[in-house]
């Protein structure tokens, strides 16, 4: 019985954990592949690639975080942050990246590709957390949501700054840019959990996902048009078909 209680919270947690990154997914890319353009700006098979090894690297990062009760501590959080830009920057700074308008999608979906492993297994704990502290399944599912959609969010987004700064070969400066909301979202995660179950571990959800979404929005709504057509001129190609703000 014990098992199968498991096998669903996990199964509510993957649910969750995933979902928002797969429609972020849908919402960030659509204006630039197939249909809605005839010549895509990035390819497929490349990008479910980069998100399966950010799922991976995810589940990893989490089993490391896990392992030293890093949200225990702001500290080690912030640290967490910055490991993670810069497994990043690892990833996508091979050859075949650099100097291309693609990498910028391609750290987009790599981004929301660890935001499912991180994601899910932050559901899993904090579900059973708020099980064991006799919160209502309405107020469990509210804060799954936020740490879901907030985090994939986050995590899409700078990896989308990283791609631009594999894109015009300016690595360290872009990777300094995504590396700052970073610490701020996991700088507020600790301190969340660091309420327990009090009001403030809500306020603190609410924080990080309105953190999310105005970097989200900054980033993949205001900037990403004006990103790609700077690269394809560095790179001497140029494109009527760039979605407008």
């Amino acid at each position: 019985m014990l098992v199968k209680a498991m096998d669903m919270t996990m199964a509510f947690a993957m649910v969750l954990g995933i979902a928002p990154a797969l429609i972020l997914m849908y919402l960030g890319v659509r204006n630039y592949t197939f249909p809605r353009v005839e010549q895509p700006f990035f390819s497929d098979p490349t990008f479910f690639m980069l998100f399966v090894a950010g799922m991976i690297g995810g589940s990893a990062m989490f089993m490391v975080i896990l392992f030293f009760r890093a949200p225990n501590s702001i500290i080690l959080m912030a640290l967490v942050a910055a490991i993670q830009v810069m497994l990043t920057v690892v990833i996508m700074n091979l050859k075949r990246f650099r100097g291309k308008s693609d990498s910028v999608f391609y750290g987009y979906g790599l981004g929301l590709g660890s935001a499912c492993g991180l994601a899910t297994g932050f559901c899993y704990l904090v579900y059973g957390s708020l099980q064991e502290a006799d919160k209502g399944l309405d107020a469990s599912v509210i804060a799954l949501m936020l740490i879901s959609v907030s985090m994939a969010l986050i995590l899409g987004s700078c990896g989308t700054t990283v791609g631009e700064g594999i894109a015009r070969h300016r690595v360290m400066e872009f990777a300094l840019q995504a590396l700052l909301p970073m610490v701020a979202y996991y700088m507020l995660f600790a301190a969340a959990i660091g309420t327990g179950d009090s009001m403030m571990f809500y306020v603190y959800l609410v924080l990080m996902l309105l953190l999310g979404a105005v970097y989200y929005y900054y980033i993949m709504r205001k900037k990403l048009p004006s990103i790609i057509r700077e690269v394809l001129m560095m790179e001497g190609k140029k494109r009527d078909d760039i979605p407008r703000v």
